[in-house]
């Protein structure tokens, strides 16, 4: 056999590199320049985390059996440069007792190379019996856009829910403003029928005529609605605010008032978020007042929200509407509240759901004024946009049975009289 010489032996050894850098290029993807390669969903490098939100139990508006909403965050990061197309989602939520359930539901989520994405992730289950608190895990897949199925890492998180309420009970409220009229004795009248109605009372402002001093809430309120101070939240009225700032309302009620000089506060009532705010002050976007109900509304996972203060936004009596709480109301209503309880006028009137503006919308707010407290009353000037009923010869208090999705409304009247008006309603999100 021939031996090659440096040159032939040169020339093979270069022939050969070649061959193996061709070979390798023909392996890859081509450069940015040409046409991209199909990037491969079989195994992609994500990296996934899952931020869940309180485990809330709810009840359809048809009241059919305890339900659980499932809530989280699915954050998700290309780790390896090939973008990925998620089409779909498949869940399963196992309780710590070993129940499980799972769902599915189309998406498209598009993750650039290593870029990221979110993705809310919310559905309701409905385990054989009411759920412990424990842990809850959740096994996510998802398809991408071939349509196969993939596992997101971590395929597993164990998700730690805030809390797991049992779902909450009915509660009983009963209310009315403009009550305590020294001299008077519808203000006796209404008062007894608290005596009879169990649950929390509001009030709808004019607590105490005439000027809301200290004299007027011991001598004309204490002696009415004084013996049901405990259960009593109460809501400012200009005949309390405008002659003396405040003072007297702040010191009768006390921590039921919320902090003393502001006029607004909130608190948590069965499944419903209680909001009360002051129509005696500024209001609109901007204010401190509407700052603060943003972010209150905002922190809020309550499905039903009840709003009160004492200036309507809408009316037919002689005072009517004022516009001062059309920003705070278009707020509550981005927010899916419920209800607007409000005084002022002497006398009961129902709205329609509607808007800031007095659309009647399906999604909007139900608006009571509620000035039967104990006032003489007034008459009827207009006929407001959407009002329903209108009552202005009858004192008495508006019961509500607020309930988890839905509540109910009844005015009961004193003794004597005989007016009634009822009716019920599921709450805007939990019919969304």
């Amino acid at each position: 056999m021939r031996h090659l010489s440096r040159r032939e032996s040169l020339l093979v050894l270069v022939l050969g590199v070649v061959a193996l850098l061709v070979a390798s290029l023909e392996g890859c993807p081509r450069s940015r320049s040409g046409n991209p390669a199909s990037p491969t969903i079989v195994d992609p490098k994500l990296a996934v985390t899952a931020t869940p939100v309180p485990l809330v139990a709810v009840r359809d508006s048809s009241g059919g059996p305890l339900r659980y909403r499932v809530s989280a965050q699915l954050s998700f990061k290309e780790l390896a440069g090939q973008p990925v197309r998620i089409t779909r989602l498949n869940v399963e939520i196992v309780t710590s007792t070993g129940w499980s359930a799972a769902t599915s539901y189309d998406t498209d989520i598009r993750i650039p190379a290593y870029g990221a994405a979110d993705q809310t992730l919310s559905t309701v289950i409905d385990p054989p019996t009411p759920v412990e608190a424990g842990r809850w895990r959740l096994t996510a897949t998802a398809a991408g856009g071939d349509g196969q199925w993939i596992a997101v890492a971590p395929a597993e998180s164990d998700l730690k829910f805030a809390f797991v309420p049992a779902l909450a009970a009915d509660e009983v409220v009963v209310g009315a403003g403009d009550i305590g009229q020294c001299g008077g004795v519808q203000a006796q009248a209404t008062s007894t029928l608290l005596d009879h109605i169990p649950g929390t009372v509001f009030t709808f402002g004019d607590n105490a005529q005439a000027t809301g001093s200290a004299e007027d809430y011991a001598n004309c309120y204490g002696p009415a609605w004084g013996r049901h101070l405990s259960r009593t939240f109460p809501t400012v009225g200009n005949h309390d605010w405008e002659y003396t700032g405040g003072g007297p309302y702040f010191a009768y009620f006390g921590a039921n008032a919320g902090p003393a000089g502001r006029g607004y506060y909130s608190f948590d009532l069965g499944a419903w978020h209680i909001v009360s705010l002051n129509s005696e002050v500024a209001a609109g976007a901007g204010s401190a007042q509407y700052g603060w109900l943003k972010a209150d509304l905002e922190a809020s996972s309550a499905d039903c929200t009840l709003a009160m203060w004492h200036r309507p936004l809408f009316s037919s009596g002689p005072n009517g509407g004022s516009s001062r709480m059309r920003d705070a109301w278009r707020l509550l209503n981005q927010r899916g509240a419920e209800l607007v309880l409000s005084g002022h006028d002497h006398d009961y009137e129902r709205f329609a759901p509607q808007d800031a503006d007095g659309h009647a919308i399906a999604t909007g707010i139900r608006a009571f004024v509620v000035g039967t407290g104990g006032y003489s009353l007034y008459w009827r000037v207009s006929s407001a946009p959407n009002s329903e009923v209108f009552e202005s010869r009858t004192w008495g208090v508006l019961r509500l049975t607020l309930k988890p999705g839905s509540y109910d409304w009844e005015f009961v009247p004193i003794a004597g009289q005989s007016f009634r008006d009822a009716g019920s309603s599921a709450c805007v999100a939990a019919s969304r």
